[in-house]
């Protein structure tokens, strides 16, 4: 590793993490108003995880699959009754529900990465960046 690498940015993890997050949600309210009902979950849940590693990553940790899963699978338990519901409610909502479904698919994925920072947040409490 060089010098340069180990630089601080002057941000914190935890602000990296959440402009992040911000990104994934994003694209995650985009991705949930497609109209293919078994492909949206399973591309939610695979953006889910991407997520939980990117975030790992911005901590300084390389996450494995299976620390993927672990980390992911309690997060995603909590939240999968919720989104089942809501995407079936928003679904007999024509084009008003895709809206819904949207919105859904984002919050929920802020309020996982949330979770996913204080996770790291408690191992590295106060951490800089170093991008």
């Amino acid at each position: 590793m060089s010098g340069t690498d180990l630089r601080s940015t002057g941000q914190t993890c935890r602000e990296k993490a959440r402009s992040l997050i911000h990104k994934y949600a994003l694209f995650g309210t985009a991705w949930a108003v497609l109209p293919i009902p078994i492909a949206t979950s399973a591309g939610l849940c695979a953006l889910e995880a991407h997520m939980i590693y990117w975030v790992g990553r911005v901590y300084g940790e390389e996450l494995s699959r299976p620390d993927i899963l672990m980390l992911g699978a309690g997060l995603e338990l909590a939240s999968v009754g919720l989104k089942a519901v809501a995407n079936e409610g928003a679904n007999f909502i024509p084009v008003v529900g895709w809206g819904v479904k949207g919105a859904i698919a984002g919050s929920t994925i802020e309020g996982l990465g949330e979770l996913v920072i204080r996770h790291f947040e408690q191992k590295y409490p106060g951490k800089l960046y170093h991008g």
